[in-house]
């Protein structure tokens, strides 16, 4: 299975998914049999060394595609409770790139998820992640 996963949300300005952030990633999710993947080429002036992604940037893409498992096969929305990020090799700008994440294990009210981030072309893993995410409770004022 593949088909696109939005998460519907009013004016949603969140800087890696908000379609309402023109500042932002825009990142579009696919959700898979395993969890959510997006596919992406960073552009050059998000890059931290020549040509190289932003580490933060990375860790961005990672944190919201696993957010997005969780919200798919979980189904609730999330906040990250802690995450740890592996940077392997260089993420290269404007080269197409797959980032990857699916739920190993749940505990409670947390799920641990890890997600990686490959060449598209040839899916060497560059950046891997892992990271506890606790169900959001939303407060009404």
């Amino acid at each position: 299975m593949r088909r696109p996963l939005v998460f519907v949300e009013p004016d949603n300005r969140c800087f890696g998914c908000g379609p309402g952030n023109p500042a932002g990633l825009g990142l579009q999710f696919i959700e898979t049999d395993d969890g959510v993947e997006i596919e992406h080429a960073v552009p050059e002036h998000l890059q931290g060394a020549a040509g190289i992604v932003h580490g933060g940037i990375q860790a961005t893409m990672l944190d919201e595609t696993m957010c997005m498992t969780a919200y798919a096969k979980w189904g609730t929305p999330v906040v990250t409770g802690e995450i740890t990020v592996r940077y392997l090799q260089p993420v290269p700008t404007c080269t197409p790139l797959r980032v990857s994440a699916r739920i190993v294990e749940r505990r409670d009210n947390s799920v641990f998820i890890e997600g990686v981030i490959t060449l598209q072309s040839t899916g060497d893993e560059l950046t891997r992640a892992r990271g506890r995410f606790f169900a959001h409770q939303t407060t009404t004022p």
